[in-house]
């Protein structure tokens, strides 16, 4: 009977070991899944991200951490926004005032799940709810904590202009370019000389951006070219501008985790673009990024928006001046224009009298707007808000214009596709005098 209690106690010691082994083990793959899922979420990689943050919250269906950083996943991939409802307003039943982010360890969810909560209800129109979710942020903040009660009253302001502009639409006239162009993939940066009808444009495609061009026929657009064998153009690169001539092609690159400003060069007689060139150094720093750029109508002036020190806050809007000597020192365009936030992808109609661009500073329905400023008195004047439906209450980051500023091209999500296509868009707006 002895030798039988004694094998017993010899079997459940077994048990609790390769139970403890198997925890252990247990432990150790999912703390992988979590810093595989963490350094997605670094690199705003949400789309990968988002399913090892489910087969981490399958496992923990009580870990509020993890729902939370769901909701961040679907708050920022397109047309999948509503889906972080529910994980938001799970997260934000256990709140911890010593979150520690990026520790597996971590539960509970930080106080910002309140503001990325107000966000998503503000963007899917539900601006009562939003407000009372901005409003328990704002109360659970520190008065010492500046930069995040500057940026809850912004959202705050916004939520009183979308109840404006969604009330007092505009008539913009917005259609899908359609046929040849429009395909499964992600279309975005639409770029155009002064006739509108040549278009250049990127394709965030499997494995690579692709720059193409394509030119409108009698009914349909032609089917596009891809010019990366021309241009030489591999990584991160998409197109940011171009100049009214259609010369002159300005794209963007993320050249080790610093984005800089290219060009490239038409040639009528070869009818082929030259291999792109970075611009000089007064241009690109090595500390700041370069996210988008302008040309004048005859190339000696370049508008770009930048994050280098000497600005207003993040990203400012400089301009940089074309000499015999090279490009000059860029200029800030001032506080008329650039705010303490944002302001990025300016670009400049034909005449040379109006400024387009985007900026999460203004006086914005929520997130990014577009705006224009009118060059009256030898200065830019206080930025207009595009109005709705133009803009929305998601971010709206990429308008270039043509005809002066009457017509542009604009790429927006697709409800239908789900990710990013290509408007054609006729403004109602006025005339700069």
């Amino acid at each position: 009977m002895f030798d039988r209690m004694r094998q017993g106690v010899f079997l459940i010691l077994l048990l609790l070991i390769s139970f403890s082994s198997s925890s252990a083990q247990r432990s150790t793959y999912y703390r992988r899944i979590f810093v595989d899922a963490e350094y997605y979420m670094l690199y705003e990689e949400y789309r990968d991200a988002l399913p090892l943050y489910q087969e981490l919250y399958k496992a923990y269906p009580n870990n509020y951490n993890l729902a939370y950083r769901i909701g961040l996943c679907y708050l920022n991939i397109p047309n999948e926004k509503a889906k972080s409802l529910p994980y938001f307003e799970k997260a934000i039943t256990s709140i911890s005032n010593n979150y520690k982010e990026g520790y597996f360890t971590e539960t509970n969810a930080p106080k910002d799940a309140y503001l990325h909560y107000g966000r998503a209800l503000r963007i899917l129109g539900q601006f009562d709810k939003a407000q009372k979710a901005f409003e328990i942020y704002k109360n659970l903040l520190k008065t010492n904590e500046i930069t995040e009660l500057r940026i809850v009253r912004k959202e705050l302001e916004a939520l009183d202009n979308a109840r404006y502009f969604t009330s007092n639409p505009l008539k913009h006239r917005m259609n899908p370019v359609g046929r040849n162009i429009t395909t499964r993939f992600p279309e975005v940066n639409p770029v155009s000389d002064s006739s509108g009808n040549t278009l250049v444009y990127t394709s965030v495609q499997r494995f690579y951006n692709a720059i193409l061009i394509s030119n409108r026929g009698n009914e349909f657009w032609n089917n596009p070219l891809n010019l990366n064998p021309q241009l030489y153009a591999d990584g991160d690169i998409r197109t940011v501008g171009i100049t009214s001539n259609g010369n002159v092609l300005l794209l963007s690159r993320n050249d080790n985790d610093i984005y800089n400003l290219y060009y490239s060069t038409y040639n009528k007689e070869t009818n082929s673009w030259a291999p792109i060139t970075k611009f000089p150094k007064e241009i690109n720093t090595s500390k700041s990024w370069q996210t988008f750029g302008s040309l004048s109508r005859n190339g000696d002036t370049l508008y770009f928006s930048s994050n280098r020190e000497g600005g207003f806050g993040g990203f400012d809007i400089w301009m940089s001046i074309k000499t015999s000597n090279g490009w000059s020192s860029p200029i800030n365009l001032g506080k008329n224009v650039n705010t303490p936030f944002d302001e990025i992808a300016p670009f400049l109609t034909e005449d040379g009298k109006r400024l387009f661009f985007s900026s999460n500073g203004h006086r914005t329905m929520g997130g990014f707007d577009i705006f224009y400023s009118d060059y009256e008195n030898k200065a830019w004047g206080i930025p207009i808000n595009v109005g709705y439906p133009l803009n929305s209450t998601d971010d709206d980051t990429f308008f270039f214009p043509i005809k002066n500023g009457k017509e542009g091209y604009y790429s927006k999500n697709s409800e239908s596709k789900g990710d990013e296509d290509i408007y054609h868009v006729a403004l109602d707006i006025k005339s700069p005098r």
